[in-house]
């Protein structure tokens, strides 16, 4: 009996644990934990595109933290946002090997009527994440 009531105890403990953690929706992410689950695994947790997947790609992966430095020292604000949204290809680099966020987040967005707009947010954090991690 002992044991079963201590059984008892233990999951009505874990049960309690898992209901008190909301999980965090992508579209409430900041910036940085944006970048950590999106672009991390290719660029990189400093963004130097020394990612664990850059290896196997077949394009180098991009410094991200040179951005600004790579055109004249400005950040290229809307540049970046349309990379990462896909409206913008980098045709001369061959192939589009980085996924088009821009859809990706629309479809991972909660549906209730704003989805682009929360698309459109999540992609602004992540630039200013980008803006925010600039070296010379």
């Amino acid at each position: 009996m002992r044991s079963l009531t201590l059984f008892v105890l233990l999951v009505a403990v874990i049960v309690a644990g898992c209901a008190s953690t909301q999980p965090r929706h992508i579209e409430s992410l900041s910036g940085m934990e944006l970048y950590q689950r999106l672009c991390s695994s290719c660029h990189g947790v400093e963004g130097r595109g020394d990612g664990p997947v850059a290896p196997l790609l077949k394009v180098n992966t991009p410094d991200l933290t040179r951005i600004a430095a790579r055109d004249g020292g400005e950040f290229p604000t809307e540049d970046v946002r349309r990379i990462i949204d896909g409206r913008t290809d980098r045709r001369a680099h061959g192939p589009r090997d980085m996924p088009v966020w821009g859809w990706q987040l629309y479809d991972m967005s909660t549906r209730d009527g704003n989805e682009r707009a929360q698309a459109d947010a999540m992609i602004d954090r992540l630039v200013e994440y980008l803006r925010s991690i600039q070296r010379p």
